[in-house]
């Protein structure tokens, strides 16, 4: 197995969210429990969980903003979804297109691993 496999999947996994959202939950467990045996990787772990939660506070707020907007509407039942539900419904689309989009990206971008644990690749 090469070195880079296991980061390697993660990265596959959250550019597989684009289409099966619950993929993301599986690999940032995975980044966690890889990240203390694999050291020489430990910089790319970190960057996949820290882009796992940004891109969750992405999700939540959109999910908010949907949520806000479909419980304050006082409109008649059937008349669409306001303004501020679709902006919500754009946050969530964004945020989604870039965790899987950045994900694919940083899948061939992947550091060589080094005894520190530091990538050189500022992007992966």
């Amino acid at each position: 197995m090469s070195t880079k496999t296991k980061p390697t999947i993660i990265w596959a996994l959250y550019a597989a969210s684009l289409v099966a959202l619950l993929t993301s939950f599986v690999a940032v467990v995975l980044a966690y429990v890889w990240r203390s045996n694999d050291p020489g990787y430990k910089a790319v772990y970190e960057k996949q969980i820290r882009r796992f939660w940004i891109a969750g506070l992405g999700w939540a707020l959109g999910l908010s903003l949907f949520l806000v907007a479909a419980f304050t509407d006082t409109r008649p039942a059937g008349s669409g979804i306001p303004l501020l539900g679709n902006v919500g419904l754009l946050v969530i689309v964004a945020t989604q297109l870039w965790f899987g989009l950045s994900a694919l990206i940083s899948m061939f971008l992947i550091p060589e691993p080094s005894d520190t644990g530091r990538a050189r690749n500022k992007f992966a």
